[in-house]
C-alpha cells in the first residue's frame, strides 16, 4: 500500500488518529512543601501537598482532534439558565408596576419554550446520528502529511487492492 501526499508526493503520511495521540500528553505529578516560619508569634511549622492532573495537548493535535458529539446536557443547561433568567426578568417587570400583571409573556414563553426545546432536540439528534457518522468516518480516512502538513484522504480498502 503506497499513500502518496497530493500535494508534494511525499509517502511520509500519517494518520490523522495517530497524529492526534501523538500530541497527548497526560499530566499526574504531586509536590511536598515542609518550612519553618520564624515570625512575631514564634516559631511555626509549614506543611504543604499539592497534586496536579490533567491532559496537555499541542496545537497540531487540536487541530487534528475528531469530530465530537454534540450534548444534550449542555442543552438542557443552557435553557434552563435563559428560564432562569426571564423568570427573574418577568418577577422584576411585575413586581416594579403597580396594577395588574399581563399573562402574555407568560403564556407566550409556554408556548415558545416546548416548540424552542423539540427543534433543538431534533437538531442535536440529527448531527448526532447522520453528520457525526459522515465526519467521524472522514476523520478515519484522512491522513497528514509529516513533509507538508497536508491533510488528505485515502480510501485504504481502495489502495491495499491496488
Amino acid at each position: 500500500m503506497d499513500l502518496r501526499c497530493p500535494n508534494c508526493n511525499s509517502s511520509d503520511l500519517k494518520s490523522l488518529s495517530v497524529a492526534f495521540q501523538e500530541g497527548r500528553f497526560s499530566v499526574n505529578t504531586s509536590s511536598r512543601l515542609r518550612g519553618v516560619i520564624v515570625g512575631a508569634g514564634g516559631p511555626d511549622v509549614v506543611i504543604g501537598r499539592a497534586t496536579t492532573r490533567g491532559l496537555q495537548q499541542s496545537d497540531l493535535s487540536r487541530k487534528l482532534s475528531p469530530p465530537t458529539k454534540w450534548s444534550y446536557g449542555k442543552l438542557i443547561l443552557w435553557l434552563v439558565g435563559i428560564s432562569f433568567v426571564a423568570l427573574i426578568v418577568y418577577v422584576r417587570s411585575v413586581m416594579s408596576h403597580p396594577g395588574p400583571a399581563s399573562s402574555v409573556p407568560v403564556t407566550l414563553y409556554a408556548v415558545i419554550f416546548p416548540v424552542v426545546l423539540a427543534v433543538l432536540l431534533a437538531a442535536i439528534w440529527r448531527h448526532n446520528h447522520s453528520t457525526y457518522s459522515r465526519e467521524y468516518a472522514e476523520w478515519r480516512r484522512s491522513f497528514v502529511c509529516e513533509r507538508c502538513g497536508t491533510v488528505s484522504q485515502h480510501d485504504l480498502a481502495r489502495a491495499s487492492a491496488a
